[in-house]
């Protein structure tokens, strides 16, 4: 299954971000050993150390990235807070951590996690305010003016290095999202330049041949040749409308669910009688068509058509690329969700363009390098629905031997259906 770019880049910039404070806690502490300080202030810089290290790596390891963030963010207010108290209050350099802190905020929240990160963090300065306001004998001074010196230049060179950290990060992710923009605006120039042709071909097929149909001298084993002819190049072009109009309907999130109740063995069955029409039609017999029985026939929840719709844009797709062989798909009933899969014997998919497979106006190519026919946008729009339904998709794929697509749904009302019951 692939998992989201965003969240890969999101969870490096923390790994980052906690080695950097990792780096900066330890050459605090060392340059606390040049001055003469309160030892717990010591065994704070020593905890942060090794906090820092222990959070680094168990998000490299897959911390949850929410988790993650919050730890971040929280244990450093608290560490900032403890350095407050022990680094003598305003008088130390331990304000402009509290900008860095904001900045770190800003940069990795958004939306009301900004709001609620932004508010802690004023009420925590507030805090620290009204407590140094009230009890200024509370707050510890310097030894001498020369202790005072060195902890601020020291704590400035401290939070260049981490300032660089937060500044390289920013650099790094706009980078990505400009080579995005622009592998974006590529993608959707071969797109529009796709769109005209594949919207020609069937015009210029309705309109070629509904011509010859009023033509006296053709047979009448031609004219129903050239109907049909022409009804499969409507067919294609309400295709390719209906796939524009659903991406522009799935980038607003106006999809539309019809839940109700679906009875999974029915909606199989009426695929696989349709799919065996079409491959005769296609003149593909040299594929056989299998169902895969499932482990319980099952009823459940959800909308039937886009469920449908999933299945035979992954049908679809295994007939455009299997020359020959065999297809099957069918689902399984699992602990939480239904998997389904529709699996090929064509020609599969290079591992390079599986992460990409489901991006907008992409295309697969061949072995010998040429685009398949099509609008690029069919697995895009598969993603969508399926993820409107509230399941998952992924592929398993190896050149020459094939493909398997996998998607899940919820299993919300799940029950046995009357067929298994009766078996």
């Amino acid at each position: 299954m692939e998992g989201q770019n965003t969240s890969t880049d999101n969870r490096q910039l923390l790994v980052w971000l906690s080695i950097a404070a990792v780096i900066i806690s330890f050459l605090s502490l060392l340059l606390k050993y040049q001055i003469v300080v309160q030892k717990p202030l010591i065994y704070v810089l020593y905890f942060a150390v090794a906090a820092y290290a222990v959070l680094a790596v168990l998000i490299q390891r897959g911390l949850n990235i929410l988790l993650s963030q919050c730890l971040l963010v929280f244990m450093s207010m608290g560490f900032i807070n403890s350095l407050w108290y022990y680094e003598h209050g305003h008088y130390g350099p331990i304000l402009f951590l509290f900008v860095l802190l904001f900045a770190l905020v800003i940069f990795i929240w958004h939306g009301k996690k900004l709001i609620i990160g932004t508010t802690i963090i004023i009420i925590n300065i507030a805090v620290c305010f009204f407590i140094e306001y009230k009890f200024p004998n509370l707050i510890p001074n310097y030894y001498d003016s020369g202790s005072r010196l060195i902890d601020m230049y020291g704590s400035i060179i401290m939070m260049i290095i981490l300032n660089y950290a937060l500044m390289r990060a920013v650099k790094n992710d706009y980078s990505r999202e400009y080579q995005k923009a622009l592998q974006s605006d590529k993608l959707k120039s071969s797109f529009l330049e796709n769109i005209n042709h594949e919207v020609r071909t069937p015009l210029n097929a309705i309109i070629g041949f509904s011509s010859l149909l009023y033509d006296d001298d053709i047979t009448p084993e031609q004219r129903k040749e050239y109907s049909t002819l022409v009804s499969e190049s409507n067919d294609a072009l309400l295709r390719i409308i209906d796939d524009i109009l659903l991406v522009s309907t799935m980038e607003i999130n106006e999809t539309k669910i019809n839940v109700q109740e679906c009875d999974l063995d029915v909606v199989i069955n009426g695929l696989y009688n349709m799919y065996c029409e079409k491959i005769k039609k296609n003149k593909k017999e040299n594929i056989a068509l299998y169902i895969s029985d499932p482990n319980i026939s099952a009823i459940v929840e959800t909308d039937k058509i886009r469920l449908q719709q999933v299945i035979i844009r992954l049908m679809d797709n295994a007939l455009k690329f299997t020359e020959s062989g065999k297809i099957n798909f069918g689902y399984r009933v699992e602990q939480n969700t239904i998997l389904f899969h529709v699996a090929d014997t064509g020609i599969g998919i290079k591992k390079k363009y599986q992460s990409k497979i489901f991006e907008r106006f992409y295309k697969v190519e061949d072995h010998e390098g040429n685009l398949y026919g099509g609008t690029g946008n069919g697995l895009y729009i598969t993603k969508k629905i399926v993820e409107s339904l509230n399941g998952d998709i992924w592929l398993s794929s190896i050149i020459g031997s094939g493909t398997t697509f996998y998607f899940t749904i919820p299993k919300i009302g799940f029950r046995e259906s009357e067929l298994n019951n009766n078996d």
